[in-house]
């Protein structure tokens, strides 16, 4: 059987395409290191220390993003580098989360890496703030079936550095800026509610320390499917 000309071309065309443009890679995060003290710190004054990041490189990437958030007041630093270390000013006596965006001149997609947590000392002889709780299921923009009788299992992580942590407490809401206390006084890092299918949700865990000190996670989205 003879094959078209213009076929034939059409394949040869096809094979001959330019090939895909490679999407960054996340990067390794290497200091300061997770759920530490941020020893690495160097104090300034009794305010404030100057905390150095430092990352591995990642492949098909140009340039990064270092983000830096105060989990006590939400403030967010951020700076642009082609370099692999920086360095920021930060106030003491706080938790803070960090975390690298990769980025390549070749390719529009932006790649973030994992979120890690560390505490900047302040008053030695003051006590930990709890880290904000690491959400861990339903996982941010999950698609969740739930159970026969329409429970869902939420699950969560809670670290302090005086291993004082007192007790959690569970938020859910169907918006971000309307979660409702669903259960408090929780001793263990999860809890059961029974929902709706085919609904939109957003919770939050709270943590309470022995010491009256409190830290909130991050909000998650999740739908329940049918």
């Amino acid at each position: 059987m003879r094959v078209s000309p213009f076929v034939l071309l059409f394949l040869l065309f096809w094979n001959c395409g330019p090939a895909p443009i490679p999407e960054p890679q996340p990067a390794t995060l290497v200091l300061p290191s997770n759920l530490d003290r941020c020893t690495t710190a160097t104090s300034l004054n009794s305010e404030e220390s100057q905390v150095r990041f430092q990352w591995a490189a990642a492949l098909n990437t140009d340039n990064y993003e270092l983000v830096i958030i105060n989990s006590l007041t939400n403030q967010k630093y951020s700076k642009a580098t082609a370099l692999l270390t920086e360095t920021k000013v930060l106030p003491k006596g706080a938790p803070y989360q960090w975390y690298i965006i990769s980025k390549s001149i070749l390719s529009p997609a932006e790649t973030k890496s994992e979120v890690w947590q560390f505490y900047l000392e302040g008053n030695p002889k003051s006590s930990h703030l709890p880290f904000p709780a690491r959400l861990i299921s339903p996982d941010d923009e999950a698609q969740i079936q739930l159970e026969a009788n329409g429970n869902l299992l939420f699950i969560w992580e809670g670290k302090d550095l005086d291993e004082d942590i007192q007790a959690y407490s569970l938020y859910l809401g169907v918006t971000a800026d309307d979660l409702e206390l669903k259960k408090e006084n929780l001793t263990s890092p999860q809890a059961s509610l029974t929902l709706e299918s085919g609904r939109t949700y957003f919770w939050q865990i709270k943590t309470l320390d022995s010491e009256g000190n409190r830290s909130l996670s991050q909000i998650y989205r999740f739908e329940t499917i049918n």
